[in-house]
């Protein structure tokens, strides 16, 4: 596989179906200034995640693994006026920059960061009597999946 026309290619698509825009580039800049990993999804995995959310209906979203917030922007974009979603994450400075993200991005009222290991987390959420979310996406540390479902 030729690996410069394969990024050649996924910027087109990316510039063509999933533009960045101010909030989206301030949050992947974020992360190098808060000297974070830059693990978050591609601008194409986002929309991917914008448009399940959105075909879906998702009133209720579940997020394993916020990060700088990047993909969950994308998903709390596609609820509706009155949707929420929840936000796992384990890192105390990844929470931080990302309820900052959010802010940036108009979106606090619709996401909840919740801080604290997913797997002490979710066990948590079941006795809330939530409504049951319609979209979960887990993007966080890979060993625990398993754990997580």
């Amino acid at each position: 596989m030729n690996l410069e026309l394969f990024a050649e290619v996924d910027r087109y698509i990316a510039n063509l179906l999933a533009p960045q825009d101010n909030a989206l580039l301030a949050t992947i800049e974020s992360l190098d200034r808060a000297k974070i990993p830059q693990h978050s999804v591609s601008p194409n995995q986002g929309k991917m995640l914008y448009t399940l959310a959105l075909l879906s209906n998702a009133q209720n979203i579940l997020e394993i693994g916020t990060l700088g917030g990047y993909s969950t922007i994308w998903l709390a974009r596609a609820l509706a006026s009155d949707g929420r979603m929840i936000s796992l994450e384990h890192n105390p400075l990844h929470a931080e920059v990302a309820q900052k993200n959010l802010t940036e991005a108009g979106l606090e009222s619709s996401v909840e960061i919740r801080l604290g290991k997913a797997l002490d987390l979710l066990p948590q959420l079941e006795t809330e009597n939530i409504t049951p979310f319609d979209l979960i996406f887990i993007d966080a540390d890979k060993p625990p999946y398993t754990e997580y479902f």
